[in-house]
């Protein structure tokens, strides 16, 4: 009589569990529907380039642009004719074409002399410690945040210093500095 009671229990609960009765719930439902766009950073273009100013009308010196990988991506300042002391100074905007803002670091990457040019000429700009120091080669300085429709308004200045003798005539100092923009974490 056992066995019968155990298998007719067993017979009703496999009935009830297919047919779902026993056991009923309500149920709902939401959703997400997005996407995600990622912005755009730079390209770094320069425009509004400023006439030189010099500290002597014999110094000559040039601005101009022109394109290592985009279309005005390089400042291109020519300075000669300097004397001890004598000085080129530039401006010039930086802008960033993207969409996101760009924080923007100046490194001197490239020295190049003859005669020990570049041991007596100084680059001296917004990204260079002021007062009195000039950019340093390998030393990273920045960031300034160049956001887009807001302009870094830049300004340079290329110095021969002062106190030289002759052993500096006719020397040479040719320099990049590379400017490079990050943004997010």
């Amino acid at each position: 009589m056992v066995k019968r009671s155990l298998l007719t229990i067993g017979v009703i609960v496999a009935v009830v569990g297919m047919s779902g009765v026993g056991f009923a719930s309500f149920a709902t439902s939401a959703f997400l529907n997005g996407s995600a766009t990622a912005g755009t950073l730079g390209p770094l273009t320069w425009s509004n380039l400023g006439t030189p100013t010099m500290s002597n009308s014999y110094v000559t010196c040039s601005v101009s642009t022109s394109q290592t990988h985009n279309a005005s991506d390089t400042l291109v300042v020519t300075v000669g004719n300097l004397a001890p002391g004598d000085y080129c100074m530039f401006t010039g905007t930086l802008s960033n074409a993207g969409s996101i803002p760009a924080n923007v670091y100046s490194e001197v990457t490239c020295y190049s002399q003859s005669g020990s040019g570049c041991t007596v000429t100084s680059l001296y700009d917004n990204f260079a410690p002021a007062p009195g120091a000039g950019e340093s080669y390998g030393v990273t300085y920045g960031p300034i945040t160049v956001t887009n429709g807001a302009p870094l308004a830049y300004s340079g200045e290329v110095q021969l210093t002062s106190g030289i003798g002759n052993a500096y005539q006719g020397s040479v100092c040719t320099f990049t500095v590379t400017f490079t923009a990050t943004a997010g974490s």
